[in-house]
């Protein structure tokens, strides 16, 4: 056994010493570079390319068999450009000297110094590589092919791969494209089948179009199993830097890593656990798996969270202004989770819950492919909404703006536009536990709301409002011509003073609001909508105080004050009133009432009259007297008591009334003793309507030409 151990180590030296012998002979004798013009002239039949060796070409024998490639270039396609397709400042290969005596190929490190490589497109879309790819093997060589593919699979196994100083270029004529990869650095570990290794990338980037330039890092491990084509990465740590104009905001500082990558290209799937992106201020996490990855996205799961983040700050770090909300913290905290479901189609939102400045909104939905436009399904319930923290802020000068623009045009402004209402498809369901809106508090709300086919629908909108309830529903029928609106509503009693309080800050309104009505109108333009208006509407305020009046001490204090001219009320006054009730019709967007009825102490009042809302001029005549009673609400009616009758004329716009009285008349009827207490019965009415929602003028018991031109101030509030 010893002798056979001896001879064995024996024999082995002898053969070690014949190979360098031989090696030193064949390096001596044999030159490879006596040989490049064969292989330049080999590779330009073969292609019709130009192969050019700029260095020269070494063989090393130790510790590997290999060869080192000075300069080396492939010349590019016609109509490309004098620039070579590709290019190497140097390159080593060598293949391990034990492994390769037992048959088997294993590399050291691959080594590639400054390799260039400029890809293109011409303005047909043909490629300066399609000459090279799509040319047909000769029958020797697919039988070769065949032979090897025979013989087994290739195992992959590489001491390491280091890449200094590349670039790629990238000129595509026919989308106008460029861009250039350059200082590319890649160092990788040891590399086998499927069995990890360290992978390190730095890359520089510069497009022309889009204008685009910056930096690019990763690192990370990795793994590669070419014969099964999966491709696994573990661990990796991505920045990029990036500047220019197809850059959102003009500059991009970005982080992107990840636990886990699986490509698994045979079945066309990829898998990603722990996904960190961080850009513009936000960071979103995701976990989830696709399928379809070169041949177009065919389905996708992931479990999506958002951060909490500003915002305002995404929007500026994206260059686009913020919302223009009344309050500027608005937006400030936003995030939330969501998982979802997409397949060709289709994509659904389930589990999802945001937290938008504390707010609390859950829900559920679906984008799913619909005739014109997708199709929309959704479900969201949300906690207490403040609709006026998001709202554009509210500026005097602003809003006249915004008034006197509508005069101008606005009625002639598309508000329905019956082609985007056919389009819509959606179907919702919303529900909050509280809702603020123009400072009004909304408790509980539910809105159901349907589109298909042309017809719109909100059936209904429910809330409660300051212990009562508002109920809404309607519909925009757009199928056939101009959309036909109608819109049926109902307020059951409403705290109008809370609501007031709430509005205007004030507290000094009080009442119980009960209202109905059933609406209709067609067009796509407000003018149109306002000219076509229809219907009829009934209300009822209850149990009131109206401010800035006490028109029983007024009447007392007329009767001993005849030497004064006028008798003023104190704004710290008021006036309880029992009940403020009517109907009207409207037609071709002329309202009319024919029967308010106004019953407080001491006072009686009715109305009738008209106004337009396409012309915006008032009729309209408010009849309102002293009586000798202390009844308001369940009182007698204005026929049924005496008093002091004060007609008050309303005319002029919607926008400037003009109230008026003729006091001749009442004097020359009832002698001029009467003329103080008339005025005094109309400062009281004037704050009267004024509660209700109008004004009357200093100067409305003056007469004819010699009256002061009034104050102009909005009107019939009540309606």
């Amino acid at each position: 056994m010893g002798n056979f151990l001896k001879f064995g180590l024996i024999g082995l030296g002898v053969c070690l010493v014949l190979f360098v012998i031989s090696a030193v002979i064949f390096a001596a004798v044999f030159d490879p570079n006596d040989y490049k013009g064969r292989i330049s002239q080999a590779v330009l039949k073969e292609t019709g390319r130009t192969l050019t060796f700029d260095g020269d070409i070494s063989l090393t024998f130790f510790p590997g068999l290999g060869v080192t490639l000075g300069g080396l270039s492939l010349s590019n396609a016609e109509g490309f450009g004098p620039a070579p397709m590709a290019s190497v400042r140097s390159a080593r290969v060598t293949v391990r000297l034990l492994p390769l005596l037992m048959g088997k190929v294993r590399f050291n490190r691959l080594e590639l110094d400054g390799p260039v490589l400029n890809l293109g497109r011409d303005e047909k879309g043909g490629a300066n590589w399609d000459d090279l790819v799509g040319r047909e093997p000769d029958k020797a060589d697919k039988a070769d092919q065949d032979e090897d593919a025979g013989s087994g699979t290739f195992d992959l196994d590489v001491a390491g791969v280091a890449v200094r100083n590349g670039s790629l270029s990238w000129d595509d004529r026919k989308s106008d494209t460029r861009f250039l990869l350059r200082g590319l650095d890649v160092t990788t570990g040891a590399i086998s089948k499927g069995g990890l290794f360290p992978v390190k990338l730095s890359v520089n980037f510069d497009c022309s179009k889009p204008d685009a330039k910056g930096a690019l890092t990763l690192e990370g491990k990795s793994s590669i199993d070419l014969a099964s084509r999966q491709y696994g990465h573990m661990d990796v740590h991505a920045t990029v830097k990036a500047t220019g104009a197809a850059i959102p905001g003009g500059v991009l500082d970005g982080k992107l890593n990840f636990q886990f990558l699986a490509l698994d290209f045979n079945k066309e799937t990829a898998q990603v656990t722990g996904l960190e992106c961080t850009a513009y201020g936000a960071t979103l996490l995701a976990d989830g798996t696709i399928r379809g990855l070169t041949d177009g996205l065919k389905a996708a799961t992931a479990s999506l969270t958002l951060q909490p983040a500003d915002l305002r700050t995404v929007f500026a770090a994206l260059g686009a202004p913020a919302p223009n909300t009344a309050d500027p913290k608005a937006l400030t905290e936003v995030g939330g989770t969501a998982k979802v479901n997409f397949k060709t189609g289709r994509l659904a939102l389930d589990d999802v819950e945001l937290s938008v400045d504390g707010c609390r909104i859950v829900g559920k939905g679906t984008v799913e492919r619909g005739r014109a436009w997708p199709r929309i399904t959704a479900q969201v319930d949300a906690g207490e909404v403040d609709l006026d923290r998001y709202l554009p802020p509210k500026h005097g000068e602003n809003e006249g703006a915004a008034q006197e623009q509508a005069k101008a045009g606005g009625l002639d402004d598309t508000v329905l536009p019956a082609g985007v209402i056919r389009r819509l498809e959606f179907d919702l369901d919303a529900n909050a536990a509280g809702v603020k809106i123009g400072g009004a508090k909304l408790g509980k709300t539910a809105v159901t709301a349907k589109a298909e086919g042309g017809l719109v629908t909100v059936d209904p909108m429910v809330a409660e409002a300051y212990g009562g309830t508002v109920k809404v529903s309607g519909t925009v029928d757009a199928r056939q011509g101009a959309p036909v609106v109608r819109i049926r509503s109902e307020v059951v009693h409403l705290d109008v003073g809370a609501l007031a309080g709430d509005v205007t800050g004030k507290s000094e309104y009080a009442g119980i609001a009960d209202y109905t009505s059933s609406l209709n109108a067609q067009g796509e333009r407000m003018k149109d909508l306002l000219g076509t208006l229809g219907g009829e509407f009934t209300f009822k305020l209850s149990d009131g105080v109206f401010p800035g009046v006490d028109l029983v001490g007024m009447a007392r204090t007329t009767q001993t004050a005849k030497g004064r001219d006028t008798v003023e009320s104190d704004h710290a006054d008021s006036t309880k009133f029992g009940s403020i009730t009517g109907t009207g019709t409207i037609k071709d967007g002329v309202v009319t009432n024919q029967d308010l009825e106004v019953m407080a102490p001491g006072l009686r009042a009715d109305g009738h009259g008209a106004f337009s809302l396409v012309t915006r001029q008032i009729d309209y005549m408010v009849k309102a007297k002293l009586v000798p009673t202390g009844q308001g609400q369940g009182g007698k009616s204005s026929d049924e008591l005496f008093g002091v009758m004060v007609p008050i004329h309303v005319t002029g716009t919607l926008d400037k009334p003009h109230y008026w009285v003729s006091v001749k008349e009442y004097a020359k009827a009832l002698g001029g003793v009467v003329v103080d207490t008339v005025g005094t019965v109309l400062g009281g009415v004037k704050n009267v309507v004024k509660g209700v929602g109008s004004a009357l003028d200093k100067s409305c018991c003056e007469d004819g030409d010699q009256a002061e031109e009034p104050e102009r101030k909005k009107f019939l509030g009540i309606f």
